[in-house]
């Protein structure tokens, strides 16, 4: 917090390393709420949504997609956690049993009233750099979100004074066609162009 982090990310995930006991997860978390720091988990593996839930976690860094999540656990998440997509991660375009699972659990999460959030894990396997429209497509079509919730999903904050002016020009409208995030003509961020087609 001191050097300007604005969120504390854990990793739970035992197939890769060392995970924080029970005891060091409730801390971790409580400490970044008591600095003002949210915390979101890398949650893999059975029973590590669970621990992430317990702990007070606020956000999975990516949906679920190792098991079938049960309907009380989905239910709980949809009252206290956000789910960051990362669909596209486990498809590469095909549709794999992961990603099958994964908009399974994101889609019931939805209905029970989760707030989902775009994401991409941008730097693993092929996903392209900027707006991934495979990753809104699957938002839309895999996981059953209307197109005004996949957009949403996209969406920092509404436009208004005040609010930092990160936008994107898009050549056509997306409520016609989710494709259209893949022709980006402009970015600006904070006020500032960034990029023009």
């Amino acid at each position: 917090a001191d050097r300007g982090a604005s969120a504390i990310k854990v990793s739970l995930n035992a197939e890769s390393g060392r995970t924080p006991t029970d005891a060091e997860l409730a801390t971790i978390v409580q400490t970044a709420h008591e600095r003002g720091l949210g915390v979101t988990a890398h949650a893999e593996g059975p029973g590590q949504v669970e621990r992430a839930l317990g702990a007070g976690v606020g956000e999975l860094a990516h949906c679920p997609w190792t098991e079938r999540l049960s309907d009380t656990v989905i239910e709980q998440l949809a009252r206290t956690t956000r789910i960051v997509s990362t669909l596209d991660i486990w498809s590469h375009g095909e549709v794999t049993p992961e990603l099958r699972v994964a908009c399974d659990n994101l889609a019931r999460f939805r209905n029970a009233g989760g707030r989902v959030v775009y994401g991409t894990d941008l730097g693993n396997g092929d996903i392209p750099p900027g707006i991934d429209a495979r990753e809104a497509m699957l938002l839309h079509e895999a996981a059953r979100l209307p197109v005004e919730e996949v957009l949403t999903a996209m969406t920092a904050g509404a436009i208004a004074p005040g609010s930092p002016a990160d936008l994107i020009v898009l050549g056509r409208d997306p409520f016609d066609d989710l494709e259209a995030f893949a022709d980006v003509r402009l970015v600006m961020r904070a006020g500032r162009m960034v990029r023009r087609a």
